[in-house]
């Protein structure tokens, strides 16, 4: 088992098994549990004199999870530097971190999570040492789904070309740029972020699966770009000045 936990600041507590390149990792892989198909609420209506319900929907709930590993170190002293580092990796406070699960042919998943109260735990007795101790960490997940870490990204080219007016001939009309497919490969809906960089007007997005188009009435400068999100809980769509200003679009 190889799992990876990075912190909001992008500092990482890597959690593994022993293995050729590391014989001996700093935090040793012990247990886990919560990894599997997460719990869900299932969403039923009954009719005057109907036998049984009907389902009307199934949301799916968030998700919680435990990882238990040990702490490795030469003194007791280093065990202590590293409790209070541990702890400090998954405060709460500091917003959620991103769990990342390395499979055995290398594909990486990752799962947003933020410590459950009263996480990380240190056990005393059998469970500590004077060069080792384990850590439980109970974690919860807000969106239950496993994401393939690394992502898809795409790039397509817009309209390129065009005429300026007045029109001198000979002249050169503007040619639409290239189509690309990003498919989903996994088993439920998950959202995209769009960047659109300028210059374009009135620029329209369609999805060829629902046929749902997403068309804005606005002139996007040389310098700015679009960013379009459609992640539940952060749906949005930005104009981006050229310093980083962002303005509801």
């Amino acid at each position: 088992m190889r799992l990876r936990w990075i912190t909001p600041d992008g500092s990482e507590i890597p959690i593994e098994s022993p293995s050729a390149e590391t014989p001996t990792p700093p935090y040793l892989y012990l247990t886990h549990s919560g990894f599997g198909g997460p719990d869900n609420e299932a969403t039923l209506t009954r009719g005057a004199y109907q036998d049984g319900e009907t389902l009307q929907t199934v949301y799916l709930s968030s998700r919680r999870l435990s990882v238990t590993f040990a702490i490795l170190a030469a003194s007791a002293a280093a065990v202590q530097a590293q409790r209070r580092a541990v702890a400090r990796a998954f405060n709460p406070r500091a917003g959620a971190g991103v769990l990342v699960w390395t499979q055995e042919d290398g594909t990486e998943y990752a799962l947003r999570c933020i410590a459950d109260s009263g996480s990380p735990t240190f056990p005393r007795g059998s469970k500590a040492g004077i060069s080792w101790q384990e850590v439980v960490v109970d974690l919860i997940a807000p969106d239950p789904c496993w994401y393939a870490y690394a992502g898809e990204e795409l790039h397509l080219a817009g309209m390129t070309g065009g005429v300026e007016f007045p029109i001198i001939f000979p002249a050169t009309f503007a040619v639409q740029g290239d189509m690309q497919t990003m498919t989903n490969e996994g088993d439920t809906p998950a959202p995209v972020q769009i960047s659109i960089a300028g210059p374009i007007l009135n620029p329209a997005i369609r999805n060829l699966t629902t046929g749902q188009i997403l068309a804005l009435m606005i002139d996007v400068a040389a310098d700015e770009s679009l960013e379009i999100d459609t992640t539940y809980g952060a749906l949005c769509c930005r104009l981006v000045a050229p310093d980083g200003t962002q303005t509801n679009a």
